[in-house]
């Protein structure tokens, strides 16, 4: 199973990544993680890879190979489309925020494009994380919830 995050600075993706790694090793499997971290500050772009199972040379998910993309950032979760493998699913939150050198843009038309591409899309209200818990410091850890079923 590839996973890959994506989101900007500042909102867990590494975490995330920690969450998934742990739960695949309390089951007794093998995983690899790495991040590659564009700008190390919060609001910079950041995707963080995991990979569970036997057969991974390589920590690093080679494109159109990520069975699941979370997107924490849903201009992010466009930005990194080119991993996602044919029936692969996307995870995404519904919060903008433009990483720090990508300006600003219009959040409804990248949810248009995921829609049109006929693939699972998996849509997490970070409005309603907000309003249930005061913050939205607990959206990686609903995304990870969102993909529960499919790992």
């Amino acid at each position: 199973m590839n996973i890959l995050i994506c989101g900007v600075g500042g909102q867990g993706v590494v975490y995330a990544s920690k969450l998934l790694a742990r739960q695949a090793l309390e089951r007794g499997e093998t995983v690899h993680t790495a991040e590659t971290i564009g700008m190390a500050q919060r609001g910079g772009s950041v995707v963080s890879h995991v990979r569970i199972g036997d057969n991974c040379p390589s920590p690093l998910i080679p494109k159109g190979d990520a069975d699941v993309i979370i997107g924490l950032e849903p201009g992010e979760t466009v930005r990194n489309l080119e991993y996602l493998k044919p029936g692969g699913v996307i995870a995404v939150a519904t919060r903008a925020i433009p990483a720090t050198a990508g300006g600003d843009y219009d959040a409804g038309k990248m949810f248009d494009y995921l829609k049109s591409l006929g693939v699972e899309l998996i849509v997490v209200d970070a409005e309603e994380v907000f309003r249930r818990d005061g913050s939205y410091r607990n959206l990686n850890v609903e995304m990870v919830k969102a993909i529960q079923h499919l790992i």
